[in-house]
């Protein structure tokens, strides 16, 4: 298996099946979460002694408890889910993955109609609520499904568009609309079932029975009064074609210049070049990104140029075949309108993308001229695969043929401005101009460091001092209404200074409003930066596949206990992607605004806020360290710090209410010591 696989388990008193669900899953699993959905058997117990993870979700629920497991996921590629009463046959998991694998789709679901079933296995309830709900969903979105199965593979970034939310028997059946209106590849494969170990809690009982089909018919029918969204009436794509950086299997006719791992580099960082221009156009417009991509795996493109957008396998066919079957698989999927692009035309930017979409709001088809007689871009609104046979390409006739064929066809067509490609040793030059101006800007990215302050006269100049004297870097200090010397001492520095609302989401929200920087860095007041932190974020978000990132924590304090305190954190930064507010969280002005914002809760703000972001991209961590002020471990001790913090994390997930939540955590540190509160 050349994914990371990881399988997440709903277990509620399941402690005579559990062991042999364990015990059969392939042993090419890397990652095994048992959710722990408020057993009161021995169920956690069984699942540890047989190497899974176990978490527990209080909040009863079958999607409660799919959601806390996917919480804890370690970004894997593949996300199976599987029951736990061993109705299911877990060494056929790979007939759910290896479609995955194959880049043949995104989401496979094990059919229990399709497949062998044991007698009893099925009650006539479950099969009749299968069959109703299948019908619904063919009846109103045209797709048709032949199982509501739990046995189910997806691919991580996919799970993480479909945004679930349903926290019990309407799990499954979100999951397949929702995939549909996305537009995400979903196939059926025939899975074994047999008679589930124990009694079900669903069809087992008649209250099962009502609330489960109440629940999902429920889900299917509101889902079919709203289908207001962009991906259902006017989904629109942006598809780049790019190619894996083989050396000898890339810009081959560059090689006589540059050699094989010359060439070979060129084309990485034109690739490079080309994606960041498509994440700024998709954080602007919110239109998708999908990559088809030659040579490679799915896993290293993601690796390379970062997550945050889809990763496709172009067919194996001459190059007009592969763009023509592109277009047919966008436009099968749900879109819209689809504007292509290549990597050979640096001078590619957002605002010719955007002109490129606009036009097709009036016009059949949209090419972008290269200045070699080709294009370098190609927008439709409907599939048109004549446009794409008998064009002589890798000649100057590209374009005027094209260009006949559309005539031919009645299309209505719109050119946008011509650009330069890439293509021979005497196009380097248009290369290095273009690299040329990607070095300038971010070199001249102005950075906005916001810091929200209340009462913090006693670390806020020590805080400005760090950030004073860089270049291209404005403060912004928000403030929440202090009622020491705070606001009297941000003014002997030179930032700008705004009142608000007192609550750091809401005074970071406003600095962000006030700030003019490209970047925006959000710092704690009694966090110091460190030296040259300006060009390690400007060098950071130039990265591909990048969407924010933090700095490595060190705690101002030269007691032992702290340091592991500071280990800690910096792995599950790392490791988990989830930095939190003091160590100095920065991203794209642009993509903070597309973003709305940090959510305005009285607590937890930095933890959603980032969970949120990882979404978009990766979460790149400076090896160069924030000092913070250890009053907090200091007052609480390192111990209690620490278990609140986990707390609060835990009751965060289990739905307690976050005003309580903040009112418990303030209460707890004034109780300590004064003025240690968030």
């Amino acid at each position: 298996m050349r994914e990371k696989v990881a399988v997440v388990i709903p277990a509620l008193n399941e402690e005579q099946s559990i062991g042999r669900v364990l015990s059969a899953i392939p042993s090419w699993v890397e990652d095994v979460v048992v959710v722990d959905n408020g057993s009161t058997d021995r169920t956690a117990e069984v699942a540890r002694a047989h190497g899974a993870r176990v978490v527990f979700e209080p909040r009863r629920g079958y999607g409660s408890a799919c959601l806390s497991g996917i919480a804890v996921l370690k970004n894997p590629d593949v996300v199976v889910f599987l029951d736990a009463d061993f109705s299911d046959y877990p060494e056929e998991m790979c007939l759910l993955t290896e479609p995955i694998v194959r880049d043949e789709a995104d989401m496979v679901i094990g059919s229990r109609t399709l497949g062998r079933r044991e007698p009893g296995s099925l009650t006539p309830q479950a099969r009749f609520g299968n069959w109703l709900a299948c019908a619904l969903i063919r009846l109103f979105w045209a797709v048709s499904f032949t199982d509501l199965g739990p046995f189910r593979a997806i691919r991580f970034e996919s799970l993480n568009r479909l945004g679930m939310r349903d926290p019990n028997y309407g799990w499954t059946v979100e999951m397949q609309i929702k995939a549909v209106r996305l537009g995400i590849r979903v196939r059926e494969v025939p899975v074994s079932y047999r008679r589930r170990v124990g009694q079900s809690k669903v069809s087992g009982t008649i209250r099962g029975v009502i609330g489960a089909g109440t629940k999902i018919l429920g889900t299917i029918l509101v889902a079919a009064l709203d289908m207001r969204g962009a991906s259902v009436k006017d989904p629109r794509r942006l598809i780049v074609f790019a190619r894996y950086p083989i050396p000898g299997e890339t810009k081959t006719r560059l090689m006589p210049a540059l050699g094989p791992h010359g060439a070979a580099e060129l084309q990485q960082r034109m690739t490079e070049h080309a994606m960041a221009r498509a994440r700024e156009f998709m954080t602007a417009s919110s239109i998708p990104v999908v990559v088809y991509y030659e040579g490679g795996t799915p896993r290293l493109m993601r690796q390379w140029l970062g997550r945050g957008v889809s990763y496709r396998r172009q067919a194996s066919d001459d190059l007009g075949s592969r763009m023509a079957r592109t277009f047919v698989e966008v436009f099968t999927s749900g879109a819209s309108r689809a504007v292509m692009v290549g990597t050979d035309c640096p001078g590619l930017t957002p605002a010719h993308l955007g002109e490129a979409f606009d036009a097709l709001e009036r016009s059949d088809l949209v090419l972008g001229p290269a200045s070699d007689g080709g294009y370098y871009l190609i927008g439709l609104k409907r599939m048109a695969g004549q446009l794409f046979g008998g064009v002589p390409w890798g000649t100057g006739a590209v374009l005027d043929r094209t260009l006949r064929i559309a005539s031919d066809l009645g299309l209505s067509t719109k050119l946008v401005g011509t650009l330069d490609d890439v293509d021979r040793p005497e196009d380097l030059a248009v290369w290095e101009r273009e690299a040329e101006r990607a070095r300038s800007h971010i070199s001249s990215m102005r950075i906005s460091v916001i810091i929200p302050a209340l009462n913090e006269a006693a670390t806020i100049a020590a805080t400005l001092r760090s950030v004073q004297g860089a270049s291209g870097v404005e403060v912004v200090v928000a403030d929440g209404g202090s009622s020491d010397e705070t606001v009297e001492i941000a003014r002997r520095f030179d930032v700008k200074l705004c009142s608000c609302q007192a609550g750091k989401a809401q005074q970071m929200n406003a600095g962000a409003a006030e700030a003019t920087g490209d970047v925006l860095l959000f710092l704690h007041a009694d966090t110091r930066l460190p030296d040259e932190f300006a060009q390690s974020v400007r060098e950071a978000l130039s990265r591909p596949g990048i969407a924010g990132g933090a700095f490595e924590l060190r705690i101002d304090s030269p007691r032992r206990g702290l340091r592991l305190i500071e280990r800690v954190v910096n792995w599950r930064s790392k490791a988990l992607q989830m930095p939190y507010g003091d160590q100095a969280l920065f991203l794209s002005a642009a993509l903070f605004r597309a973003m709305g914002g940090f959510p305005e809760i009285p607590i937890m703000e930095d933890f959603e806020f980032m969970r949120r972001l990882r979404k978009h991209g990766e979460i790149v961590i400076i090896p160069a360290p924030v000092c913070t002020s250890a009053r907090r471990w200091l007052a609480l001790g390192p111990l209690r710090t620490t278990l609140m913090n986990q707390v609060v994390i835990a009751a965060y997930y289990a739905g307690f209410s976050l005003r309580w939540l903040a009112r418990w955590y303030d209460r707890e540190c004034v109780s300590a010591q004064p003025g240690t509160s968030r």
